[in-house]
């Protein structure tokens, strides 16, 4: 009996971490959207704007699930800190090369810049995910 309710807490547990995952990012791209836009509005450059939101938003999205997400702090930030950083560059630049097809294709303007905002996340998500997962925050055995 307690073998089984051990291995319901642990079913649970990796539930629980996902779904926190998914809050810490949802709360990352928030930050990134409302700074996107409010760069993106003040200067129309659209890469710009890109990279100072993805910057501010990648601190707390780093700092959170280091910290709390994947209860990773007795591991070396620095090795933890140069995988993110690859991961999350991949995941970046590939955001930038479909942000900026999508408006090249759909034209400037305010909509048209969210638009392409939305498919490079979109196209991001799942590169920043399972390199989070799989390499960066992955327990040592």
């Amino acid at each position: 009996m307690k073998i089984k309710q051990h291995h319901l807490f642990i079913k649970y547990k990796k539930y629980f971490r996902f779904l926190f995952f998914c809050v810490v990012g949802i709360t990352a791209f928030l930050i990134d959207w409302a700074i996107f836009n409010l760069f993106y509005k003040l200067t129309e450059f659209f890469i710009l704007s890109l990279i100072f939101g993805w910057c501010i938003s990648m601190i707390f999205n780093f700092s959170v699930n280091r910290n709390i997400t994947f209860s990773a702090r007795g591991y070396l930030i620095k090795k933890q800190l140069s995988k993110w950083i690859i991961i999350y560059l991949i995941a970046f630049l590939t955001r930038i090369i479909i942000g900026r097809l999508v408006l090249f294709i759909l034209g400037g303007g305010v909509l048209n810049a969210n638009i392409a905002y939305f498919a490079g996340v979109l196209i991001s998500i799942p590169i920043a995910f399972f390199g989070s997962l799989l390499w960066v925050f992955k327990k040592r055995n």
